[in-house]
């Protein structure tokens, strides 16, 4: 039966935002869990660096999920503020405010925009200073518009995104220190992953 404003639907429960799986804007109140630094391949681009992480977490190979994480640095390799987690089942980015130790998470639809890593490096090519300042890097935005950066990189960058998905035989090992890298990240972070009901 079609559902109207004399025949509503069933009342429900609202559902936690820890349930939904396409998520807008949602505010976190933690810091990232860092890069592993010897699975990424990093690009030199000017004003800023481009990290592409292998990705892999998970305690068993049937419950292993692998992918790369495309980070964008400062040059100095100090901050970090921009965050493509291309694995799982849920795509997204975060928008890193280092000074309010936020990250702000949005999902990725891949039935809109299609495979993830092109719109990402797309994203960079044509949005980066936008994307800086909704972290709050205005000053690096503005270097970026006013000296340029290297969009050479990108093309390397999505090469290395694409080897990321690939399965590869040390999988298992990283992804159990993937996922001991994020228990210790949590010991010291008791809040990382987490959302505070209501929160958005």
């Amino acid at each position: 039966m079609v559902a109207t404003m004399e025949n509503p639907p069933a009342a429900r429960a609202p559902r936690s935002n820890r349930q939904v799986d396409t998520i807008r804007g949602q505010r976190h109140r933690f810091m990232l869990i860092p890069i592993i630094e010897h699975h990424a391949r990093w690009f030199e681009a000017g004003p800023i660096t481009v990290a592409v992480e292998a990705r892999a977490l998970g305690e068993s190979a049937e419950r292993m999920v692998r992918g790369p994480s495309i980070h964008v640095y400062n040059a100095a390799r100090s901050e970090e503020y921009i965050r493509f987690d291309v694995f799982g089942k849920v795509l997204h980015y975060h928008y890193i405010l280092n000074e309010e130790d936020v990250n702000i998470l949005w999902g990725y639809d891949p039935d809109v925009n299609g495979p993830m890593i092109p719109w990402a490096v797309a994203a960079l090519k044509d949005r980066l200073p936008a994307m800086l300042r909704r972290c709050g890097a205005h000053r690096l935005a503005s270097d970026v518009e006013e000296q340029g950066w290297d969009t050479s990189v990108l093309p390397d960058v999505a090469k290395a995104a694409a080897e990321a998905l690939a399965p590869r035989d040390d999988d298992l090992v990283r992804a159990r220190e993937g996922m001991a890298w994020m228990y210790r990240w949590k010991e010291l972070h008791p809040q990382f992953n987490t959302v505070e009901e209501g929160e958005v």
